[in-house]
């Protein structure tokens, strides 16, 4: 009995550690918003606890092909002699990891800074030695996401104030409230409004993409929708309909409408693709 429960003690001790490893938390007391800025994909959910929790992978970000795979059995693995099997862990020993970017507080790769209400999250790795990133926050915290050159960003639930910027990724916001400002130089963006904040305007953008927003039916808002090379597409009350139950409501130009007598200002934004505005099924 004795040993059965030494044993236990010890893989539980293994696990804690492996967890550790693999995860982060921040508590968020005095935070109102968190700024998270990384070179990778990252998918962020709701949870209940007042705290930021930083998963070091991502199932659920749609690009990362090998999120599943046994990374560090692949480090360890891929060496030419014997001399060159040693694990970059054991390599690494009694030294301390070096970043240009900033000092790494959190035992992950990842520097963590406090400013007033505001919580500063700098990843300090390459994204070449990044899988992608699951965050978990409370539904009402402000969130500003900026992925990098070669990140894209899911975010789902978020009852608050989003920034998110990409440059070479797809951006997806569902059941959001705003306000939103979203930016991609080279992606599409996908929004599904569960309501719309009316307190502050909505802006999203995309150089090289494509637009797919959805509203409520009963959304009060001032919208400004241009496409400068594609077409504008919507099931709203803007123009005369189409056949298949959306409309072409403009091409190479601006259209500025209101839906349900106008309220809060949306603007959407596409250089190269089209956008659609619809009504949330």
């Amino acid at each position: 009995m004795k040993r059965t429960t030494i044993i236990l003690l010890i893989l539980l001790c293994n696990m804690t550690i492996t967890f550790a490893q693999e995860s982060y938390k921040e508590s968020l007391n005095g935070i109102k918003k968190i700024q998270f800025d990384t070179d990778t994909s990252v998918y962020v959910k709701t949870g209940t606890a007042n705290e930021l929790v930083i998963d070091l992978k991502c199932d659920n970000c749609g690009d990362c092909d090998n999120c599943d795979e046994d990374h560090e059995y692949h480090d360890e693995h891929n060496f030419s002699d014997d001399e060159e099997k040693k694990s970059k862990k054991d390599r690494a020993k009694g030294l301390k990891a070096i970043y240009a970017a900033g000092e790494d507080n959190t035992g992950v790769g990842i520097q963590i800074e406090r400013d007033g209400d505001l919580l500063r999250v700098k990843d300090l790795k390459s994204f070449i030695q990044r899988h992608g990133f699951t965050l978990t926050i409370p539904s009402g915290m402000d969130l500003s996401l900026d992925c990098g050159n070669l990140g894209s960003a899911k975010i789902t639930g978020l009852s608050s104030e989003i920034e998110v910027n990409t440059n070479v990724g797809n951006i997806v916001l569902k059941d959001v409230t705003g306000p939103v400002t979203a930016h991609t130089s080279t992606g599409d963006i996908d929004v599904v409004f569960a309501s719309v904040n009316q307190s502050a305007p909505i802006s999203i953008s995309s150089s090289v993409g494509a637009i797919d927003v959805s509203l409520p039916a009963n959304t009060k808002a001032n919208v400004k929708l241009k496409s400068t090379m594609g077409s504008v597409y919507s099931n709203f009350d803007l123009e005369a309909p189409r056949g298949d139950g959306l409309r072409v409501v403009g091409a190479n130009r601006s259209i500025e409408g209101k839906l349900n007598n106008g309220g809060v200002n949306i603007s959407l934004k596409a250089s190269t693709g089209n956008i659609y505005l619809r009504k949330k099924q």
